[in-house]
C-alpha cells in the first residue's frame, strides 16, 4: 500500500481583469448583453471561475456564460499525457451544469482524472461579512479505462459534493478559504468478470484551500485533499482495489486578458511504500510539468449583439 503526496507548483503568464473580476462581489452585474454594447464592454466580465486548480468552489459561473478550462501533463511519466478539465454553463448566477475531470490517483500511481458530468447549485444568499458561500453539486461519474499489463479496468467516480467559501475581513482582506467534502462512490471493475473482479467503496473526502489576492492581477492558490486511489496487481490480485490517495497543489494565476487565464505548472509526486524504508528520493519523486488555463465565454451578450436574442429588457 502506498500513500501519494502530490505536490504541483503552477506558474501562469497574463495580465490585469480576470482576477479582479473573480474577486468582485457576488451581486457583480453579468456581461452587457444589449445590441448597442461593444466587443470590450461584452468580454470585460465579471467572470468567476467554477475552480481553483483542481479543487471546485462554492461559487458558480454566471449566467449566460460558458467556463473552458483545463490543463495537461507531459512528463509525469514518460510517454504518458494526463489531463483535466472542466466545462460548465451558468444558469441564473446560482445553478451551473458541467463536464468535470474529478481526482482521482489512477493503478500506475499518477494522477488520473475521472470524467463525470453534473449539476451545482450555489444557496442565493447575499454575501454578508464572515458568512460562507455554500454550494452542493451532484457528478455522475463516466467509466475510464486504464489497462496494467495487459489487463483492462474500468474506473469512475461519483460524487456528491458539498464546499464553502469564506472572504476574510479586516488585516485579512485578499485571502478566501475554501473547504469541502466529497462523499465519493469509487467503483474499479475487471471486464468479464463477476464481483469478484470488482470493488467498490464509499468514501468521505475532506478538501481545502487557500486563496490570497497578492495584487490585482495575481493570485496565489494553495489546495490539499483527499481523492480515490485505484490499485490492481494482476500478478499480485486477482481483484483491483480502492483506497485513498492524497493530492494537493500550490501556485500563481495570472490574467492574459478579463476572458482568458493561462496556466504554466511544475509540480512533482512524492510516493511512500507503508511500512517499507523509502531508498532515496530518486524512488519516490516523479517531477510533472503542466499547461493549461480557462476561457470565458459570454455567449448571451454575444448572441444579443449579434442576433438580438437574450437581450436584457432594458435598453
Amino acid at each position: 500500500m502506498r500513500t501519494a503526496l502530490y505536490l504541483s507548483l503552477a506558474v501562469s503568464l497574463g495580465g490585469p481583469g480576470a482576477i479582479r473580476s473573480a474577486r468582485a462581489d457576488d451581486q457583480a452585474p453579468e456581461p452587457i448583453r444589449q445590441r448597442r454594447a461593444t466587443a470590450a464592454e461584452i468580454f470585460a466580465g465579471p467572470f468567476r471561475s467554477p475552480r481553483l486548480f483542481a479543487m471546485p468552489v462554492a461559487d458558480v459561473v454566471g449566467a449566460y456564460q460558458l467556463s473552458l478550462s483545463g490543463d495537461a501533463s507531459l512528463l509525469q511519466e514518460p510517454g504518458i499525457l494526463t489531463a483535466a478539465g472542466v466545462a460548465a454553463i451558468g444558469f441564473g448566477d446560482v445553478a451551473q451544469i458541467e463536464y468535470r475531470h474529478t481526482s482521482a490517483v489512477g493503478i500506475g500511481d499518477i494522477e488520473a482524472p475521472i470524467p463525470a458530468v453534473g449539476v451545482q447549485l450555489q444557496a442565493p444568499f447575499r454575501e454578508r461579512p464572515w458568512v460562507p458561500a455554500v454550494a452542493i453539486a451532484f457528478r455522475l461519474g463516466v467509466p475510464r479505462r486504464e489497462t496494467i499489463a495487459d489487463q483492462p479496468v474500468d474506473e469512475s467516480v461519483t460524487d456528491l459534493y458539498l464546499v464553502t467559501r469564506l472572504r476574510l475581513r479586516g488585516p485579512l482582506t485578499g485571502v478566501t478559504l475554501h473547504t469541502g467534502a466529497r462523499v465519493s462512490s469509487a467503483k474499479i471493475v475487471r471486464p468479464g468478470l463477476d464481483a469478484a473482479g470488482t470493488a467498490k467503496r464509499v468514501m468521505v473526502l475532506p478538501t481545502f484551500g487557500l486563496d490570497l489576492a497578492a495584487s490585482d492581477s495575481a493570485r496565489a492558490i494553495a489546495e490539499v485533499g483527499l481523492a480515490p486511489q485505484f490499485r490492481f496487481d494482476p500478478a499480485v490480485d486477482a481483484a483491483p482495489q480502492v483506497d485513498y490517495g492524497l493530492l494537493g497543489r500550490v501556485g500563481v494565476r495570472w490574467a492574459a486578458l478579463p476572458a482568458v487565464v493561462l496556466d504554466a505548472s511544475i509540480g512533482y509526486q512524492l510516493e511512500v511504500a507503508r511500512g517499507q524504508p523509502a531508498d532515496g528520493l530518486e524512488s519516490f519523486v516523479q517531477w510533472d510539468i503542466r499547461l493549461g488555463g480557462e476561457v470565458f465565454v459570454p455567449w448571451g451578450a454575444i448572441a444579443c449583439r449579434l442576433t438580438g436574442g437574450f437581450c436584457e429588457s432594458r435598453e
